[in-house]
C-alpha cells in the first residue's frame, strides 16, 4: 500500500489539527454568513487532501496508507464531509439536497475556483465518498452548463467531472 514517505509530509497528526482548526473557521464563516471568507482564504490543501503534489509539495498528499488510517478515525471523516458541505454550501448549493440554495446570501455564489471543486472531487473519490462526489458533479456540471471557465494551470479541470 502507497504511502507518503516524502520528508515534506507533515504527518497525519499535523493534517488532522491544521483540518479541524480550518473547519472551525469554516463553522464560524457558515453561522455569520461570511461567505466571501470561504472565497478569500486558501485551505484546500489540508481540508480535501489528495494524492498530488500542491503548491505545499508533498505536504498535505496522501496515498492509500494515510486514506486508510483516516478512514478509521470517525471524528475526522465526519469532519471532513462538514467541511465539503460547507465549502459547497459558500458556493450556494446544498449538498444533501443536490439542489442551488434558494435565496442564497451575500457573496454565496460560485467564486471562480476551478482548481478547488476539482481538489474537493478528486478528494472525495479517493476517500470513497462516491456518493458525496456525485452531489458535487451535479453542481459542477450546472456550472458548466452556465459556462463557468473550468481552466487552472493550464489545465481543464471539468474534465473530472464529464
Amino acid at each position: 500500500m502507497k504511502s507518503n514517505t516524502s520528508p515534506q509530509f507533515v504527518g497525519l497528526d499535523e493534517l488532522k489539527r491544521k483540518h479541524k482548526a480550518q473547519l472551525a473557521d469554516f463553522e464560524q464563516w457558515a453561522a455569520s454568513g461570511n461567505w466571501n471568507a470561504f472565497h478569500l482564504h486558501h485551505y484546500d490543501w489540508w481540508m480535501f487532501p489528495y494524492d498530488k503534489s500542491s503548491a505545499y509539495g508533498k505536504a498535505y498528499t496522501v496515498y492509500e496508507a494515510e486514506v486508510s488510517e483516516l478512514k478509521k478515525e470517525d471524528e475526522f471523516i465526519n469532519n471532513y464531509l462538514r467541511g465539503v458541505e460547507l465549502l459547497l454550501l459558500s458556493w450556494g448549493w446544498d449538498l444533501k439536497r443536490r439542489c442551488l440554495v434558494k435565496n442564497p446570501g451575500t457573496h454565496q455564489c460560485w467564486a471562480d475556483w476551478p482548481i478547488r471543486i476539482h481538489k474537493c472531487g478528486s478528494s472525495l473519490l479517493l476517500f470513497g465518498f462516491d456518493d458525496v462526489f456525485q452531489s458535487v458533479k451535479m453542481y459542477a456540471k450546472h456550472l458548466i452548463n452556465e459556462r463557468a471557465y473550468f481552466g487552472y494551470d493550464g489545465k481543464d479541470r471539468s474534465e473530472l467531472f464529464l
